[in-house]
């Protein structure tokens, strides 16, 4: 067997499809302590669909003490509420965030469940549904949590979208509004550069944190964002240039939806570069990676000149997570082949799940997969499917999930792959 091989002891021959009863599709990914993988997305037409949570047992199984035979919904409005992002806490609760209320003009939301998969009433135990909470930054305009982390005190930090700038937003564990952050507010909409945007997060052992998303440099032409905040959430203006690094490829758009620290505090992002629009639906796009300095400075010591590029198909291929494994090397999880626009977290249509590995220095990893290219393709079975999420179980094996289109009629439904390592 080689690294990259679907390992055959998890679900179906390396592959787990669960059934909502409808179309959904995981987002985000949670490995428990036991190893049992929390999934989070939405459940339900994009319209009005609902927040989903799964959990599968270490081999993939659905675990039925969790919620209703593994599954949880939540259905907090009647329009579109999505769920984004998931951790768990130090007591085995599990933490969702998200939006609810339609992506333009929705509300930041947050949920506790039990490790049971209830409703943990002891977080907003005042509100009107204990258990959840809701959070408007942009009093009009749509806000969501797009990443979130649990920090060493138990507060939840999560970034996103607050109307046209990145939202950023602290809680304490029973869930108000942490006053030590964001000058006593608790969130804040923040500018990074010309029309910065942010999906990923990760939390540094100093407290202050990383974000990565994508900058709008010019009305027609995006690059890679790296930014780094203070602990209280100020920008953090002693990395890169005024708090933030922008990084062009080859004069098109480029877009990172991942971000990963190494062990030597080095950061890595991930996702789409060589769009020929600022979407990341046209041209050859391709899988990309860029790594910085602790300081934010681009590390040219990565790949070459600090970026690296995998181009599996002559379509849409990209990054939407991102794990550093025990060996520095850097394996993300994302697509390969699609043909629909992934930027918006939009549902896959043709394509299948990507997963790539770079080693510790950006070079695609040649021990991984049967080819020797450092990536391999797993297309479930209409063609339709997408990794959002990557995660390593303590083995070291390799879960991807996200969304996988099977069955007659086809529905597009929660997906979860392994891979050896």
């Amino acid at each position: 067997m080689t690294a990259g091989d679907l390992d055959t002891t998890f679900g179906t021959s390396g592959t787990v499809t669960v059934n909502f009863g409808q179309e959904s599709i995981a987002n985000a990914l949670a490995i428990q302590s036991n190893d049992k993988l929390v999934l989070v997305g939405r459940v339900g037409p994009v319209a009005t669909g609902d927040w989903g949570i799964a959990r599968l047992k270490k081999d993939g199984a659905l675990d039925p003490s969790f919620g209703t035979g593994g599954l949880v919904t939540i259905n907090f409005t009647t329009e579109e509420d999505v769920a984004r992002a998931v951790a768990i806490d130090s007591s085995g609760n599990i933490v969702v965030g998200g939006f609810v209320g339609s992506e333009p003009t929705g509300a930041i939301a947050f949920a506790r469940l039990t490790s049971s998969g209830a409703l943990d009433t002891t977080f907003n135990p005042s509100g009107s549904v204990p258990g959840t909470v809701t959070y408007r930054i942009d009093p009009t305009l749509g806000n969501a949590v797009r990443a979130l982390v649990i920090d060493s005190s138990g507060k939840i930090l999560g970034v996103g979208v607050a109307g046209a700038n990145p939202g950023l937003i602290r809680l304490n564990s029973n869930g108000s509004l942490d006053t030590t952050f964001a000058g006593g507010a608790g969130k804040e909409s923040v500018s990074i550069g010309a029309a910065g945007h942010v999906f990923a997060l990760a939390l540094l052992s100093s407290g202050e944190f990383v974000v990565a998303g994508f900058d709008t440099t010019t009305t027609t032409l995006d690059d890679f964002l790296v930014a780094q905040f203070t602990s209280t959430g100020s920008l953090d203006t002693t990395f890169g240039s005024s708090g933030f690094t922008d990084t062009d490829f080859n004069s098109l758009n480029d877009l990172a939806f991942a971000v990963g620290l190494q062990s030597t505090g080095k950061i890595v992002l991930g996702g789409d570069t060589d769009s020929t629009d600022p979407v990341g639906i046209s041209g050859d796009v391709k899988a990309g990676w860029t790594r910085y300095t602790t300081g934010g400075a681009l590390d040219t010591t990565f790949g070459t000149s600090g970026k690296t590029q995998i181009n599996p198909t002559l379509v849409a291929d990209g990054v939407r997570g991102i794990v550093i494994d025990s060996s520095d090397r850097i394996v993300s999880a994302g697509f390969i082949g699609e043909t629909n626009s992934l930027t918006s977290f939009a549902d896959p249509v043709a394509g299948s799940f990507g997963v790539y590995r770079l080693t510790s220095s950006g070079a695609a990893d040649t021990s991984f997969g049967a080819a020797g290219v450092g990536w391999v393709r797993t297309t479930f079975a209409n063609g339709g499917d997408g990794g959002r999420a990557v995660g390593l179980q303590s083995s070291g094996k390799i879960v991807v999930i996200g969304g996988a289109t099977t069955g007659t009629p086809p529905q597009l439904n929660f997906a979860a792959a392994r891979y050896l390592s």
